[in-house]
């Protein structure tokens, strides 16, 4: 079950990546076709995607790493550190 949660955080930072990169990209080209003004907004395009990209990464990294160092409770009671159940 551990393994489908970090597959799961894995495809979700393919589309992080994927997404932020692609729309603000495309938005770039489409307003540039339609104003004549290329490569204007392709490039501030990709700037935005290239910045919202880099934030969707580390704001996934960082919920992963929280959830993965997360301490719990062991049946005695003490508290112990997640381990991996492969």
């Amino acid at each position: 079950m551990k393994n489908l949660s970090r597959l799961g955080m894995m495809l979700q930072l393919g589309w992080t990546i994927a997404l932020a990169v692609l729309v603000p990209l495309g938005l770039g080209l489409w307003l540039d076709s339609r104003f004549s003004t290329s490569p204007l907004f392709i490039l501030i395009g990709a700037m935005l995607g290239i910045i919202t990209a880099t934030v969707g990464v580390v704001r996934v990294t960082v919920r992963a790493m929280d959830e993965l160092s997360e301490p719990r409770q062991t049946p005695t009671g003490k508290v112990d550190r997640k381990e991996d159940e492969a």
